[in-house]
């Protein structure tokens, strides 16, 4: 304003007013362009802009006012705070050791990246846009085809409501809206989360409600995208659910149900009966949600339901056939998460050991158990499930297989050198771990290296994407010496598999589920360690798999799941099928790969299974 004001005195003092409104609103003007092209073209691994350019976009009520904003109205028709308990929880649940609005200093999580050169920056732009090209796509598919149903039907364009029929697909993919800077769309998405009813559930999709779906797509995509935009509609949901989810705890042992039966749980008083096996990830992967609503809620209900399920696991952690590690199967109804043989950290048991060091992040450090818990599972599974595989390159990679304790006169420990899609967390997991908790070697021996074996997995198929299950022929040891190819070895081993098929890869002795059905785990590893590490080869490797999975699975209207990746016999065989997990986890892995550092820091959020951001709690 001062700049201007010497020159007022060469207009004439008729003109003035008119020139200064003219002035103002040319500098307005200008302002305007100016931040809009310094947040959107700025390099922010110079000036770390974007993501508060997203908060500005996405959050800012002047840019694009609508409902969604004003509309605080819920439709739920039940209110499940007021189900009368036959076995009502303890009273005062216990506290979250950590102030909710503190945040002690943890260890940094993320690489100190160094400018980006021009090239470079306009290499990952373009990739970024595609990734987002594909997400487009997609939702544009949903909206017009199966809007507010559970999942969209990419071959037929029709649709499935399997997950109580809450639009599982909508609210999974909030999130990934807003972080793509899809104003219009999020808006939209959230308005019709007032409509969603949490009091009953869709004709045709059961009514029983499964707590592990519902608390990682659900609960987790009402809270991630709480964190990212403040909307309080969707906390007002949230927390609708959580009480939904907490009625699941009205058994005698206080430990959640599997399956939740809507009617009983409605009624409270008769309670409800705890299955007597179930999968151990199914009560093991509650905590990160509960906790985090009990942090934004104030309400420590939710955090005490689910840490009394961990004080089972922590209980029992040391005193399994594997110290350190549980069976797959567990009982809650006898609080038995001891007695089985089955050992694994992918299928059935993954996001239990996931939420380990997470829980760790989310609560600031203040609950040390979690530590305890993350450092015994990480260095028992390095001991007992991941091996080094022996291949054509002797490439120094690794992979996770499953391992079975024998009780025929005495116990042995069978490594059995499976592994699963589902597994390809584990080495983001070790990265994590390893910045956490001080443990560098966990970053480079383990995390870097399970992540390029995965790597490895979909590079070496045909059609560039990795198999749901397959074998390898393990080494005696990790060294070089011990793991040379040896061609006689593996035709011996194939040998003595049954689905050994002639067209596989050298190195395979399996694939015993050759589908790739859309899933993320090993791009979110992959995501994990570049932005842990700030290698290029895993942006590299980002690359090379989106390229492969969105050319293999595209349809028609969207993308769909491949029935065997081990032929390039294109078009693929597809099935009629997309998990929400699509857009809610695998699309926005890819996209935060080409992001600029700051967009979903590690160091600010813990992302819970189904990629959600939870807000790590700051001053």
């Amino acid at each position: 304003m001062a700049r201007f004001a010497s020159t007022s005195n060469l207009v004439p003092r008729h003109l003035r007013p008119s020139r200064r409104r003219q002035i103002l609103l040319a500098l307005l003007f200008l302002f305007s362009i100016a931040y809009f092209l310094h947040s959107s073209t700025s390099n922010p691994w110079d000036h770390g802009s974007e993501f508060a350019w997203l908060e500005h976009h996405m959050n800012s009520p002047s840019l694009s006012p609508s409902s969604a904003e004003t509309k605080i109205v819920s439709n739920t028709s039940f209110d499940w705070s007021t189900v009368p308990y036959k076995y009502p929880p303890p009273s005062p649940p216990r506290q979250l050791p950590l102030p909710i609005h503190s945040h002690p200093s943890l260890p940094p999580i993320q690489h100190r990246f160094v400018p980006e050169p021009p090239t470079a920056r306009q290499i990952r732009e373009t990739r970024r846009k595609a990734v987002k090209d594909v997400f487009i796509k997609n939702w544009n598919s949903y909206r017009t085809l199966a809007w507010k149903k559970d999942a969209l039907l990419p071959i037929s364009g029709g649709y499935k409501d399997q997950f109580s029929g809450w639009a599982a697909t909508l609210v999974d993919s909030l999130d990934t809206l807003w972080i793509m800077g899809l104003r219009d769309e999020f808006d939209e998405a959230v308005e019709a989360v007032t409509g969603i009813d949490f009091g009953s559930v869709k004709e045709g999709s059961g009514n029983r409600v499964n707590i592990f779906e519902t608390n990682i797509r659900y609960l987790g995509g009402l809270l991630g995208a709480y964190d990212l935009s403040g909307r309080e509609i969707l906390l007002t949901k949230a927390k609708e659910l959580g009480d939904l989810l907490f009625a699941g705890f009205n058994t005698a042992q206080r430990m959640p149900v599997d399956f939740i039966d809507f009617d009983m749980a409605k009624k409270g008083e008769e309670g409800l009966e705890v299955e007597g096996t179930v999968v151990s990830a199914s009560p093991g992967t509650l905590t990160l949600e509960m906790t985090r609503l009990s942090q934004v809620t104030g309400d420590m209900k939710y955090y005490d339901a689910a840490a009394r399920v961990m004080d089972v696991f922590e209980q029992g952690q040391n005193s399994t056939k594997i110290p350190g590690l549980w069976p797959v199967y567990v009982s809650m109804a006898r609080q038995d998460v001891v007695s089985g043989n089955q050992f694994g950290v992918a299928g059935c048991a993954d996001s239990l050991y996931e939420y380990l060091p997470k829980m760790y992040a989310l609560t600031g450090g203040m609950e040390p158990r979690y530590e305890g818990m993350s450092r015994a599972f990480l260095a028992a599974a390095d001991q007992t499930l991941v091996f080094r595989p022996m291949l054509p390159g002797n490439e120094d990679v690794l992979m996770i297989g499953t391992a079975d304790v024998t009780v025929d006169g005495k116990e042995e420990l069978l490594l059995n050198p499976e592994s699963e899609h589902l597994g390809c967390f584990v080495g983001g997991i070790y990265g994590l771990g390893g910045r956490l908790f001080g443990r560098p070697e966990w970053v480079e021996s383990q995390g870097v290296k399970i992540t390029k074996g995965c790597v490895y997995a979909y590079r070496a198929m045909p059609t560039g994407m990795m198999p749901e299950r397959y074998n390898m022929v393990p080494c005696p040891s990790r060294d070089d010496a011990s793991c040379r190819w040896n061609e006689e070895l593996w035709e011996r081993e194939k040998k003595k598999r049954p689905e050994w098929k002639q067209h596989l890869p050298k190195g395979f002795t399996t694939a015993k589920d050759p589908r790739y059905i859309l899933r993320p785990e090993a791009i979110e590893s992959v995501f994990v360690m570049w932005r842990i590490t700030g290698r290029q080869e895993f942006q590299e490797a980002a690359w090379d798999m989106f390229t492969a999975v969105s050319n293999g699975t595209e349809t028609e209207f969207a993308n769909a799941a491949v029935l065997d990746v081990t032929k390039a016999e294109y078009p693929l065989p597809k099935e009629d099928y997309m998990e929400s997990f699509w857009l809610a986890e695998t699309l926005k892995y890819f996209y935060l790969a080409f992001s600029p550092p700051d967009v979903i820091s590690l160091d600010d959020f813990v992302l819970n299974t189904e990629a959600h951001p939870f807000r790590r709690p700051k001053n």
